[in-house]
């Protein structure tokens, strides 16, 4: 049986040698852990001021964006005020200046220009 008690005694210092590595594993991870939560903190601590004024800078943007908004709409409130006002004078000319209008107008005064031509040379024999 000394040569199972040998290897029996051996199992036993590797499993020592085990457990003490095992334990500096351990408190290793734990050493790393700590880094990482101070790296966390760390990031925590740059990034609340930055999200901070990114926020504000949003606000910002919006309060620009309404008052670009009232402003256009208040500039489209006064054109359309001038249309309503001049629309009449404007309208008028635009049904009257119709290309369909204007050829029948063309061909009226051309057709009365002939007749009147023909009219003065049967006069004039």
């Amino acid at each position: 049986m000394e040569f199972v008690e040998i290897l029996l005694a051996i199992l036993l210092i590797i499993a020592s040698v085990l457990g003490l590595y095992l334990i500096k594993l351990v408190k290793r991870l734990f050493i790393t852990l700590d880094l990482v939560e101070a790296e966390v903190k760390e990031l925590d601590a740059k990034i609340t001021p930055l999200l901070t004024e990114l926020q504000q800078m949003a606000d910002f943007g919006n309060s620009v964006a309404t008052f670009a908004k009232e402003q256009t709409d208040f500039a489209n409130g006064v054109i359309e005020g001038v249309k309503n006002r001049f629309g009449g004078f404007s309208s008028k000319g635009d049904e009257n200046s119709s290309t369909k209008s204007n050829a029948h107008n063309l061909v009226t005064n051309l057709r009365a220009l002939f007749k009147g031509a023909t009219s003065f040379i049967s006069e004039l024999k």
